[in-house]
């Protein structure tokens, strides 16, 4: 540590960024991300996706997962629909039921975009007071 006028100084952290900032999201990019977040935007689906993920083998029943929720039927398969209608859960039907699981990419694109550094996520460098009464 150094001392100065006889006081003790702490070293104080320093942060480099040593990346270029994230690029901007592009239109199609921005549509389809909007999307799957319309997707995932009700709490039945995020429970959905979480179930189906952790299933045995990475696929779930209908029928199994009808169990876990106290609503109708149809309301549930309307659920199920908006997922795989997103891209987000693939259907497979087998006999009279119907078997889902994830596909990844979709749920990738939406780590990149939320990930440190990503474009939804990075953030911009503070801008002194002499910078932002240059904006103004």
């Amino acid at each position: 540590m150094a001392t100065e006028n006889g006081r003790t100084r702490k070293p104080v952290a320093i942060t480099l960024l040593m990346a270029e900032p994230a690029a901007v999201v592009a239109q199609d990019e921005a549509e389809q991300a909007a999307k799957l977040f319309k997707a995932l935007s009700d709490p039945v689906r995020i429970r959905l996706l979480s179930m189906v993920r952790y299933s045995p083998g990475g696929e779930a029943c209908f029928c199994d997962l009808a169990e876990e929720f106290d609503m109708p039927q149809p309301s549930l398969s309307h659920h199920l629909r908006v997922l795989v209608t997103a891209g987000i859960l693939e259907r497979e039907r087998r006999g009279t039921w119907s078997w889902y699981s994830i596909l990844p990419e979709p749920l990738q694109t939406l780590e990149n975009l939320l990930r440190t550094g990503g474009p939804l996520a990075d953030r911009a460098a503070p801008l002194s007071s002499q910078e932002r009464e240059a904006r103004c």
